[in-house]
């Protein structure tokens, strides 16, 4: 695979390579937040969550609390009526009715102040949970903080990127269609680097990609300047300078 002036083409080939890096590093700077704002977020997350859990909870037992509270008022109501009733009452045997039935009506009542007492007491244990959860208050500031610099670094990060990408337009221009079409499909591939330097050790030459010793034929072909590939790893090789 020859190529006329194809050392120079390799030469800015590799200077390409080296911008794409740049952005890619650059690009990777931009998309990793600072370990105290992903600390902090986790941390907000989490106590949000908590919190979440807790209202829900709350607000369960506040219903459940609410239905034993009305029902023990409408039986209290019933109590009271029972009682005026049987104040009217004509017989023994009615007196007795209505003193049974008042006698169920306080039995359910007192069952129900019962029930009820456990859940006034998870309610005040619940609410010293959600004090303690209420330091929310005093991260989320923080947090916003952390947040806009955030925004304001990657926005400075990603004007230095645009500014990288045009330089590299302008080093593509100038490279010859096909190579560079080679180099960036070996680059996908190869997780960033399309092409790499030859360099010599002693008596024999290695691809500095995969560190594979290269074939004689081939290294010859790269001090020739000829456009070849490592016979390893596939990446373009460049005799360096």
């Amino acid at each position: 695979m020859g190529s006329v002036n194809g050392a120079e083409a390799l030469k800015a080939l590799y200077a390409l390579q080296e911008k794409d890096l740049e952005i890619d590093r650059l690009r990777a700077e931009a998309e990793s937040p600072p370990e105290e704002l992903v600390a902090l977020q986790g941390q907000v997350e989490a106590l949000e969550e908590r919190l979440t859990n807790l209202l829900e909870r709350r607000a369960e037992l506040e219903r459940e609390y609410n239905r034993h509270s009305l029902d023990i008022e409408d039986l209290s109501a019933k109590e009271k009526q029972a009682e005026e009733e049987q104040k009217r009452a004509q017989s023994a045997r009615e007196q007795t009715q209505y003193e049974n039935r008042i006698q169920q009506i306080k039995d359910r009542i007192r069952e129900l102040l019962e029930l009820s007492t456990p859940i006034m007491e998870a309610m005040e244990n619940l609410e010293a949970e959600i004090a303690q959860v209420e330091e929310l208050a005093a991260l989320r500031p923080r947090l916003q903080e952390l947040l806009e610099a955030n925004r304001a670094r990657v926005a400075e990060l990603e004007a230095a990127i645009a500014a990288k990408v045009e330089e590299r337009t302008t080093m593509a221009a100038a490279i010859p269609a096909q190579i560079l079409k080679e180099y960036e499909a070996i680059r996908r591939a190869r997780r960033g680097t399309g092409v790499a330097r030859m360099a010599a050790q002693g008596q024999v030459y290695r691809c500095e990609g995969c560190s594979v010793v290269l074939p004689t034929h081939v290294a010859q072909k790269v001090v020739r300047g000829q456009v070849v590939r490592c016979p390893s790893c596939g990446r373009l090789l460049w005799k360096g300078e």
